[in-house]
């Protein structure tokens, strides 16, 4: 998050030489909010909360520091919001759990961390 705040600070992003700036956007927006969304659903497994929940609370909080992020942008010179980024955020962060969710089915490797139930034991 502080990234993403750093970055939105600043009256222009770095661009690569090469690639269009709405490209440079839309693929650092979906990056970047895809592995928020995987730090958020990481950091609310030690809440021992079912997984759907614990997906769609990482998805939501994720979304909602999109919005965030744009609001701050209207008070950056140089810098605007705008609502398709937030659309990227949020597919961003979709996917980025969904590759969470299917990573964890198959390898033991994140079932430690993915609780099904908060009942339920990790065997």
């Amino acid at each position: 998050m502080g990234l993403i705040f750093a970055l939105s600070s600043r009256g222009t992003v770095p661009n690569p030489p090469g690639w269009s700036p709405q490209v440079v956007s839309i693929v650092g927006h979906f990056g970047v909010y895809a592995v928020l969304a995987g730090l958020l659903w990481w950091g609310l497994g030690e809440l021992e909360i079912m997984n759907r929940r614990r997906f769609v609370l990482a998805l939501i909080l994720a979304v909602l520091y999109g919005v965030s992020d744009e609001w701050h942008q209207s008070f950056v010179p140089g810098r605007r919001p705008d609502v398709i980024d937030v659309i990227v955020d949020a597919f961003g962060a979709a996917c980025g759990l969904l590759a969470i969710e299917l990573a964890s089915r198959r390898g033991p490797w994140l079932a430690a961390s993915s609780r099904a139930t908060p009942n339920e034991g990790n065997t």
